[in-house]
């Protein structure tokens, strides 16, 4: 799954609905848009399921790696599988990925925990920066006739046609997260 469908891609680059011919090639640039758009943020967007091993120490908190949390979806041994604790006694903050226990016992040793991360419905915002950047790649790696034309405008020329984000995608993405030692 991705931010955008094979559909809307082909909007955003002037390739009619019918013509399915880079369709392979599209997907794969379609699925980067996506990565890059996740990268720059430092979270999860495409909602999907994630499985992380932690070290519980039993003091009923966890942190996560990926963010924003949607749902756990099992905390269990990782060693045997043979101990489960259940989700319902445990409350994540969403943004931070922190899990806390609320009542029962809490997990302690090596844990595996299930959970789906992302957005159930992504900002609109994310979804139009990953349009820039499919666009800009496609049209660096394909051509568009002029570097006047499509996503690069004049504004853009002085920077190097290397990049992967362009400057109008990080204006729809905002200011990055800062990372976390």
């Amino acid at each position: 799954m991705s931010l955008i469908t094979l559909d809307e891609a082909r909007s955003q680059l002037g390739i009619g609905n019918g013509d399915v011919n880079d369709d392979g090639l599209l997907a794969s640039y379609v699925e980067g848009a996506t990565a890059a758009v996740e990268a720059y943020l430092g979270e999860v967007v495409d909602e999907r399921s994630c499985t992380d091993y932690i070290h519980a120490d039993g003091s009923g908190r966890m942190l996560l790696q990926h963010t924003p949390v949607i749902s756990l979806t099992s905390i269990t041994s990782a060693a045997d599988s043979s101990t489960t604790w259940d989700v319902g006694d445990h409350k994540v903050l969403a943004r931070s990925g922190v899990v806390l226990t609320t009542s029962g016992p809490n997990p302690v040793g090596i844990v595996e925990v299930v959970y789906q991360a992302g957005y159930a419905t992504p900002p609109e915002n994310y979804r139009l920066a990953a349009l820039v950047i499919l666009q800009h790649n496609w049209e660096t790696q394909r051509g568009v006739g002029s570097l006047g034309g499509g996503v690069i405008g004049p504004e853009e020329r002085m920077i190097s046609s290397t990049y992967a984000i362009p400057r109008k995608a990080l204006e729809w993405l905002g200011p990055a997260t800062p990372a976390v030692a």
